[in-house]
């Protein structure tokens, strides 16, 4: 298991080079189909995502630091299978 015991070390263990929360960010967005997003303050980092063509987030997953750098990935595919559901569910009502 790998703890992240605050920002800096989730920057190090991620390994992309990001050197701020706006790079985490824009990979997070970028390299996930939901367009997910990534933000941080003192406590931990929180993952979520804005569902294309529908009013509804996602929840937002709250990692609180120290956590296991496994439990940010399976953050990050819970919003992907989240938002997949929501994406689905909001288009066949809608037609």
């Amino acid at each position: 298991m790998t703890k992240v015991n605050d920002f800096k070390c989730f920057l190090e263990i991620r390994g992309f080079n990001e050197e701020n929360i706006e790079q985490v960010s824009r990979n997070t967005y970028k390299y996930t189909n939901c367009g997910a997003w990534c933000s941080c303050d003192e406590k931990g980092i929180q993952v979520g995502s804005i569902v294309e063509g529908s009013d509804i987030d996602t929840e937002t997953h709250n990692l609180n630091y120290p956590f296991d750098i496994k439990d940010f990935w399976d953050a990050l595919d819970q919003v992907e299978k989240e938002a997949d559901q929501i994406w689905k569910e909001w288009n066949c009502e809608q037609n």
